[in-house]
């Protein structure tokens, strides 16, 4: 009888062995699996514009211009523009703009932008994100129909380390803006990051 209990430990004791071994192989031999995160964005937040310096690391408004209509505009926009070559333009928000808009003349409205990398870089995903940023415009004509909050269109102008620059601009559908003889107008543009 000892001599079975001593049989019957012995086993016990080789099963449980064999059944830890069994278990810390399963798990020691388990794949490692590297888990990839998005970075969660959930509202737009309008962005406030200032003057062509948005300051030291900071995401904003460069210039708007009213420039010669351009029938390539994709093409035309994804580059610096000079002001020397814009009917009118501003360095700044508020205020009027330098120049002069001829009347029965077609032109477009142009915004460039800066954007910083805590606002237009996916970190988990090492990419840029066009779709993280947007413009919008508003022009009050005085004698033409207003444009009111519309979209405007964006175009990559280049890609630093720590920026990305766009141009955004609107056409009129590709006809492109007129104004009448001693009419003004007045701009509100809005830049939104989604946060």
């Amino acid at each position: 009888m000892k001599t079975e209990i001593k049989t019957l430990c012995m086993l016990t004791a080789i099963i449980a062995g064999l059944t830890s071994a069994v278990m810390i192989m399963s798990v020691v031999m388990q794949p490692v699996v590297e888990q990839q995160t998005m970075e969660v964005r959930d509202e737009w937040v309008e962005h406030p514009l200032g003057d062509a310096d948005p300051g030291a690391g900071n995401t904003g408004f460069m210039y708007i211009m009213v420039y010669p209509h351009q029938a390539d505009p994709g093409t035309a926009y994804a580059s610096n523009l000079s002001n020397a070559t814009a009917h009118e333009f501003s360095d700044s928000t508020s205020g009027e703009l330098t120049g002069e808009t001829p009347f029965n003349t077609a032109v477009d409205y142009v915004m460039k932008v800066r954007v910083n990398k805590t606002d237009g870089y996916n970190e988990s995903g090492s990419s840029w994100e066009n779709g993280w940023v947007r413009a919008n415009i508003t022009i009050d004509f005085d004698y033409a129909s207003d444009v009111s909050d519309l979209g405007m269109t964006e175009v990559e102008i280049g890609t630093g380390s720590d920026y990305r620059w766009y141009n955004y601009y609107i056409n009129n559908a590709g006809s492109g803006y007129q104004i009448t003889k001693g009419e003004t107008f007045d701009i509100t543009q809005t830049f939104d990051v989604y946060e």
